[in-house]
């Protein structure tokens, strides 16, 4: 996708200014001057990010460079102003930083501070959870960080959580508002899926943006997503009497009676003032009958907690929606009509109605998913999923016991047309160490290496035992990332646990889902606003500053009409691109745009 073009043009050493960018071309200048500051101050919400503050004579954008005592790194920053506020993230507890800047003007002039700015960073909480890294090779690691959400058991205290590949904390927040689930939105900021609301918060811990939820449709907390054309999709629960409804997943001749049960809708609103777009019922494409071995494990005001919708995706290969249910154990798919398309998950007890919808498994192996979470598409077009696996059976076959259980990653190959099911990949099964996970969990594609992120989240048996000696409540959170191999080799395996603690009232950690992030900062599309031209015996020679991460054409015009794209810019230092229109020269005029990919 091509945005935010931006021009500039020549004739006798004229520009113009198009698009409402204005863009200039380059004289001499002298160098820019630091009036004020830098100054940092932490964030209130995040006390590993702050925001570094200082004034320029002229517009002028920032690079930083930090060192904290045993790593340096830098970021450049592109936005121009003379008043500046950069937000810095990355610090790890108990440093002391040292923070070096560098100023550069459109013409890119530059300037320095005599005097680094030093601050130490706070070490973590007394009862941040306990984190252990098991195994970390970062050459076969998709580089970034892990984002996940934490809780401690024992206190019950959140943390909002950001580690790097060798499982040092860089980021935490206990105070911005969470419930389950978080990932990070294109512009860097966090999205948050809360009971009543949805919220985008910046990584120093601000609240920027709220959506409300449908009027009369509150938000299960299980999942909210924003989709790619500006809408919202979440989970919705909703209640239901049904008559003759069963009473046991144990005893098949247990008797009927009229129940109150729960359901869920998928709720889709607009991302820009949450009015609704559109609202499906699940019960009514499904058999409102159906129990499995969770149903009557959890009941709410509404009645039995019959499907347990756990994640929303949108298939944007045909526009459908895909929903994990958990209660069901089966992932569902459905149009935008409300008309269901195929069942992924176990035959057992579904009635004659829902026979065509059934997947047939083909290939060896092949295990059916039960309890799952958190369903993926993955580049090739495959079905990722979180198989929890509870009972490993439906009603009323004999179970496996959750000491003999264990949970995977695993992927599916779907064809809709002979509506078969291929097992293409697992992770879990057949392992050296077996973990077992009663609840939550989710398993990411990285699109860099093609490994696979397992989250772990709730491990109450690590290798059929339980992960504390002493407590038999403590659960284990452990996010491994392995290879997509036939054999998965484990490239990075972080537990958070633990092991000394030698309470019988140790509970553990848990986390609902984690991800990779590429960055602590966005890489949104933005405009170059520093695009300019000067001259080498009369060949233009342009130049602007951009994010190393994307990628810029230089296209270019006679007409503002017609567009050529004339080459690619080279990436220099600071993140300043350059590029030489040998052709331009001989053109009587010429504009020039840069295309952000």
């Amino acid at each position: 996708m091509k945005q935010n073009l931006n021009c500039l043009s020549y004739r006798s050493l004229v520009f113009s200014a198009v698009f409402g960018v204005a863009l200039q071309l380059s004289f001499p200048a002298p160098a820019v001057s630091i009036l004020s500051g830098p100054t940092f101050s932490k964030a209130t919400n995040a006390p590993l990010a702050g925001t570094l503050r200082l004034t320029t004579d002229v517009p002028a954008r920032v690079s930083v460079f930090i060192n904290d005592g045993g790593e340096s790194w830098e970021h450049d920053f592109h936005t121009y102003g003379t008043n500046l506020a950069v937000p810095l993230f990355g610090f790890k507890p108990a440093r002391s930083n040292s923070v070096s800047v560098v100023v550069r003007d459109m013409a890119g002039n530059t300037g320095t501070n005599d005097i680094p700015v030093s601050f130490v960073t706070d070490p973590l909480p007394a009862d941040f959870p306990v984190i252990n890294v098991l195994t970390n090779d970062p050459a076969r690691m998709e580089p970034g960080y892990t984002l996940f959400r934490v809780q401690n058991n024992n206190t019950a205290r959140v943390y909002v959580t950001i580690v790097n590949n060798d499982g040092e904390v860089v980021w935490y927040s206990s105070t911005i508002p969470s419930t389950l689930d978080v990932r990070q939105m294109a512009d860097g900021n966090l999205f948050l899926p809360l009971s009543t609301n949805f919220v985008e918060v910046t990584l120093l811990g601000d609240i920027v943006k709220s959506w409300g939820a449908a009027t009369n449709r509150t938000i299960n907390f299980h999942d909210g997503v924003p989709t790619d054309h500006g809408t919202i999709l979440y989970l919705n629960d909703d209640g239901r009497v049904i008559a003759n409804y069963p009473t046991s997943s144990t005893n098949p001749n247990a008797p009927r009676q009229t129940a109150n049960v729960m359901f869920n809708r998928i709720v889709e609103v607009s991302g820009t003032n949450g009015t609704k777009v559109n609202d499906w019922a699940l019960i009514d494409m499904l058999d409102p009958m159906r129990i499995d071995y969770l149903t009557f494990t959890l009941r709410s005001t509404l009645g039995w907690d019959s499907e347990h919708a756990n994640a929303v995706i949108e298939d944007p290969r045909d526009n459908s929606i895909i929903v994990s249910m958990r209660h069901q154990d089966a992932v569902i798919k459905f149009t935008r009509d409300g008309q269901l398309k195929w069942i992924l998950g176990p035959h057992e007890n579904w009635g004659a109605a829902f026979q065509q919808y059934l997947l047939t498994p083909v290939g060896t192996p092949f295990a059916w998913n039960y309890a799952q979470h958190a369903p993926m598409i993955t580049p090739q077009g495959t079905l990722l999923i979180y198989d929890d696996g509870n009972f490993r059976a439906s009603p009323f076959n004999s179970f496996i016991t959750d000491q003999n259980n264990y949970s995977r990653a695993v992927e599916y190959d779907i064809d809709e047309n002979t509506m078969e099911v291929r097992q293409v990949w697992e992770y879990g099964a057949n392992i050296p160490e077996q973990l077992y996970t009663s609840r939550v969990g989710n398993a990411d594609w990285l699109p860099n290496t093609g490994n696979i992120l397992v989250n772990f989240g709730n491990v109450d048996w690590d290798n059929h035992a339980r992960p504390s000696f002493f407590s038999a409540s403590a659960t284990e959170l452990r996010i491994q990332e392995v290879t997509h191999d036939a054999t998965p080799e484990v490239v990075f395996d972080l537990s958070v646990f633990d092991y000394n603690n030698t309470s019988t009232s140790f509970r553990g950690y848990f986390a609902y889902r984690s991800h990779r992030i590429p960055d602590l900062y966005g890489h949104a599309a933005q405009p170059v606003t520093d695009l300019t031209i000067d001259y080498d015996a009369g060949v233009p020679h342009l130049r602007f500053s951009g994010d190393s991460v994307r990628s810029y054409a230089i296209e270019a015009s006679e007409d503002l009409t017609n567009w050529t794209e004339i080459g690619d810019p080279m990436l220099g230092g600071a993140e300043t691109y350059e590029f030489t229109d040998t052709s331009g020269s001989v053109t009587s005029a010429r504009f020039y745009r840069v295309v952000t990919h």
